[in-house]
């Protein structure tokens, strides 16, 4: 005879067994360690919100305030990175473009807490539009979004 063993089960027990031995092999594939265990994911710092200009003659000077930080940021506050827009007024203005900025300063913090005064200085050329912006970054590497812009043509 030429009969398996399973021939004598009827259709629907074929179906149990089946489910039954996936069921099985996913309860044992299942068990057991599956790496070490990491901490929760450190939240990227709060940006800036209070970006404020200065212009005195050909020098401005922006001012921020150090924002609060979140209960995540464990790493602390490392830095301010401050950016620059420098187009030609004589440029034709795209709208809709993107704005392409420069860095033009790392500022550490050196002490300053939540709430304390920030300042950034520098020499402005005439004929000028001009758009800055700050972000914070931590000592793990994370940054925050960016402030609010600062525009004005000089």
């Amino acid at each position: 005879m030429n009969r398996s063993y399973f021939s004598g089960f009827s259709r629907r027990r074929k179906i149990g067994a089946v489910i039954f031995s996936l069921a099985l092999i996913f309860f044992f594939a299942s068990c057991g360690k599956k790496g070490d265990p990491f901490p929760p994911r450190e939240l990227p710092p709060p940006a800036v919100g209070d970006l404020a200009m200065e212009l005195s003659d050909d020098f401005l000077t922006l001012t921020w305030t150090v924002p609060k930080g979140k209960k995540r940021v464990v790493s602390g506050f490392a830095g301010f990175l401050v950016y620059r827009s420098k187009k030609a007024i004589s440029e034709e203005a795209c709208k809709g473009c993107p704005i392409l900025f420069a860095r033009v300063a790392d500022i550490p913090i050196e002490g300053e807490a939540p709430g304390d005064s920030m300042m950034f200085s520098e020499t402005l050329e005439k004929g000028f539009r001009y758009i800055y912006k700050v972000t914070i970054y931590t000592k793990a590497g994370l940054s925050s979004g960016n402030s609010n812009l600062v525009e004005f043509t000089y």
